[in-house]
């Protein structure tokens, strides 16, 4: 029996190489046939991969091909669906997938289309934020520091004793005082400026877009102390101090112990001057941002400004001095079309309801506070030039090259459809924020008529920690830890910067 057994096993292993063998063959001919009778391709083929109409056999002309893009923008993907979000039955719904193949039949370039209304481009980055700062994309929030990305539609938030400070791609500083949030909408590059679209939803925002004239030497302490040092470490007056101290005699040494800072603000200044000369030669568009608040709508172009604003109380703006810039005020209302020029230096006060404006008059303590603190910023200005020199002026000099633009950087440059975008996001911020206003009155009306007591005046969090700060920083300014900063090398001054330089 056994032997039997192993005979069966034998014959099957002697004919299973033959059986496999005739398997095979019977494939073969069958691919063979399919390839003989492979029916010719019809009507327009969309989203080829870029030699297919290169291949006689398909019998594709490149008339009938639609090609998807070589290479995305930067940041994107080829694939378009979002996996993270993607309900399964929709995916798998035969009949959306009906009602969508009708709307891609009558679109050639859907896919195209569609891939450049999820781009989201980079707006700019966080230069330094002290305290707690908090970037919501979407409903998910995380925490930023140095070098944290800003994309469109990101909103960004400060905690209690906060500050950040923001560099836009063009340039442009944002600060940030405590308990404020800002959205940062759009971006646009043109050939000849470039737009921002902001909403401040509360709190204290400060805009400060680049200038051209040099800075005059004022050896007068830096007034937004608390966001010092940055971790631009070639930017702090600490490293100009370690430069000369570094490079003297003792004898200089003991001579400059006196004068060293006052030097070393000079050379910050000439530092920051030469960057100004040097960046001007490539880099001369001009800036322009719509700023919307609940209240009332700021454009401006190439000046800077303060905007405050309390949820459901009064917003308050004030342009610094700028010859060359531009300033207007749109007002709340259906009917309120028209901007209302504004003036250098002087306080203004938006209603509630966003229907009227005055100047301010009498005790405007806080509101100047707020503008204490961005008097005298040239380590941040000096930042500012350096990361010009890093960021912006690459990107400037490839909008002549869309191409190179977009897949090196992520941008698209906007031709004469911009004009027309700026108008309709004037008209609607206008409309849908006069209709906000209604449902913002109605809801603190409810809450008012249930005891609830709704704070309406600016919050000392706006000013405090900045404050105290500055005040107890001017008490200790010549302290001993603080002279032997000049002392360090290269690694415990990087460790100092890392230390001190945020929390």
């Amino acid at each position: 029996m056994k032997k039997l057994i192993w005979s069966a096993c034998a014959l099957s292993l002697i004919l299973l190489p033959q059986a496999l063998r005739a398997q095979t063959e019977a494939v073969d001919d069958f691919l063979g046939l399919e390839r003989e009778v492979l029916p010719e391709l019809r009507g327009d083929q969309r989203f080829t991969t870029p030699d297919l109409n290169q291949k006689e056999d398909w019998q594709v002309t490149p008339e009938q091909t639609i090609k998807d893009l070589e290479v995305p923008h930067k940041g994107q993907d080829y694939s378009i669906i979002p996996w993270k979000t993607q309900d399964p039955e929709d995916f798998l719904s035969v009949s959306k997938w009906i009602l969508e193949r009708e709307i891609k039949d009558g679109t050639p370039d859907w896919k195209i289309r569609v891939r450049q209304s999820q781009l989201r481009e980079l707006v700019g980055k966080v230069l330094q934020c002290r305290g707690t700062c908090t970037n919501y994309r979407g409903t998910l929030g995380t925490s930023v520091q140095h070098l944290s990305r800003v994309l469109e539609g990101d909103e960004l938030r400060t905690g209690p004793d906060s500050v950040a400070w923001v560099y836009l791609m063009d340039g442009t500083l944002v600060r940030l005082s405590a308990q404020t949030s800002v959205s940062f909408q759009e971006l646009n590059f043109t050939r000849t400026e470039v737009f921002f679209l902001l909403r401040l939803n509360q709190g204290h925002a400060f805009w400060h877009p680049r200038g051209r004239k040099p800075l005059e030497v004022d050896q007068a302490p830096e007034t937004d102390s608390l966001s010092l040092p940055l971790l631009v470490r070639d930017a702090n007056r600490q490293f100009f101090e370690r430069e000369q101290f570094l490079s003297g005699s003792d004898r200089e040494r003991v001579a400059q112990v006196m004068d060293l800072e006052e030097r070393a603000v000079e050379q910050q200044v000439k530092a920051l001057n030469t960057l100004i000369e040097e960046n001007n030669q490539r880099l001369s568009l001009p800036t322009r941002v719509m700023l919307v608040a609940p209240n009332g709508t700021l454009v401006a172009k190439n000046t800077s400004f303060d905007v405050v604003h309390q949820v459901g109380g009064e917003s308050f703006f004030k342009r610094r001095a700028a010859p060359d810039g531009e300033l207007g005020l749109y007002l709340r209302g259906y009917a309120q079309t028209e901007a209302i020029g504004v003036n250098d230096d002087q306080w203004y006060s938006v209603a509630s309801a966003g229907r009227s404006y005055a100047p301010v008059t009498g005790d405007s303590g806080a509101i100047q506070l707020l503008e204490l603190f961005t008097r005298r910023i040239r380590t941040i200005e000096l930042a500012r030039e350096r990361w010009v020199q890093k960021f912006t002026i690459p990107v400037v000099a490839a909008l002549s090259f869309p191409d190179t633009l977009a897949q090196s950087f992520g941008y698209t440059v906007w031709g004469d459809e911009a004009v027309r975008r700026n108008q309709f996001l004037l008209e609607y911020s206008r409309r849908i924020e006069t209709t906000n206003l209604r449902s913002v009155e109605n809801l603190f009306a409810k809450l008012e008529r249930s005891g609830e007591t709704v704070q309406k005046d600016l919050p000392e969090d706006l000013y405090r920690a900045s404050l105290n700060h500055y005040l107890l920083g001017l008490k200790s300014r010549y302290d001993k830890k603080k002279l032997r900063v000049r002392e360090f090398n290269d690694l415990k001054y990087y460790v100092w910067i890392l230390k001190h330089g945020k929390f």
